[in-house]
């Protein structure tokens, strides 16, 4: 839940001008020529790139480029949905009326109508909730965040997004495409399917707090939107070091080690090992470059040289 939610605060932060680029050249260590990396915020624009003298010679010495995922293929991204789907609903021919109380399935219903405009309970409705707690939770954090996300017009995505145009043009020109991440397997998703039903009594008491205390954590969201506009000023003015060691940012880092932390473990041989076959653009989000346990500081700790490329 937290993580989706996180995930959708980076992606958010967006309008930015061509000095907003966490753009990075990698050397040393072996390497015969530089790699690079982008930090993206996914929603920024890839007409963006064209606009960044910087990026586009990074781009043209590269014979790689490695994204999260192949969000080009759509066969990939149905992958990715039927997987997501497969981890977030009850077992067959169970619905949220099989788990909660009817006293906890009032007080869903009361909020659900007051921000949806929905009942819970509608019989034309009822059939369709096999979902399990912790979506209920992360759909009010997501519309709460949408709302707020609203009165900020200039942190909208405008075209394609820029990961999408990085992969685009990379196989445009041919380059050899990697994937940092891989979509889960089947006996990998029914356990972690497994583990999340087994802790819906967790899952439950989660979701009933958040609704005892529906006004605060509803403030909580609004304040966390303005961390996300604070983050966006860092990348309109190409300030990558406020935006490495700003509290919040680097507090749910902390908080969310599967998100960032766990990825970046995995990601960085696979980064090593490409960067030694020939000179390669990483694409991904900007999280996963910040904090101690960042891909920047875990590079140099392995050493190679990073260096933030700024607009000349």
């Amino acid at each position: 839940m937290k993580k989706l939610f996180l995930t959708a605060l980076l992606a958010l932060v967006a309008a930015v001008t061509v000095n907003a680029q966490f753009l990075f050249r990698v050397n040393g260590n072996g390497l015969d020529a530089p790699s690079y990396i982008l930090g993206s915020i996914h929603t920024l624009p890839g007409t963006l790139l064209d606009s960044i003298p910087e990026f586009l010679k990074a781009e043209a010495a590269c014979k790689q480029l490695y994204a999260e995922y192949d969000i080009s293929s759509q066969q990939k991204i149905n992958e990715l949905q039927a997987a997501g789907q497969q981890a977030i609903t009850l077992p067959e021919g169970k619905t949220i009326f099989d788990v909660l109380s009817m006293e906890q399935l009032d007080a869903l219903n009361y909020r659900f109508k007051e921000v949806f405009q929905v009942n819970v309970t509608d019989s034309a409705m009822k059939a369709t909730w096999n979902y399990q707690p912790f979506i209920f939770l992360t759909t009010f954090n997501l519309i709460f965040t949408t709302m707020e996300m609203q009165k900020h017009p200039e942190m909208g995505m405008v075209g394609t997004p820029i990961d999408l145009a990085c992969i685009t043009r990379a196989k445009e020109r041919g380059l050899v495409f990697g994937q940092l991440d891989q979509i889960q397997s089947q006996d990998s998703l029914q356990k972690i399917r497994d583990k999340q039903l087994e802790s819906l009594d967790a899952q439950v008491d989660s979701l009933m707090s958040f609704l005892r205390h529906f006004d605060e954590r509803k403030q909580q969201i609004i304040n966390e939107v303005a961390s996300t506009v604070k983050a966006a000023e860092y990348w309109k003015q190409g300030n990558y070091n406020g935006f490495d060691t700003d509290p919040f940012w680097l507090s749910q880092l902390e908080k969310n080690p599967a998100l960032f932390k766990l990825r970046n473990e995995k990601w960085l041989p696979k980064m090593t090992a490409a960067m030694q076959q020939a000179p390669t653009l990483f694409v991904f989000g900007a999280g996963h470059l910040i904090g101690k346990d960042g891909i920047v500081n875990k590079l140099r700790e392995a050493g190679y040289k990073v260096e933030q490329i700024k607009k000349g």
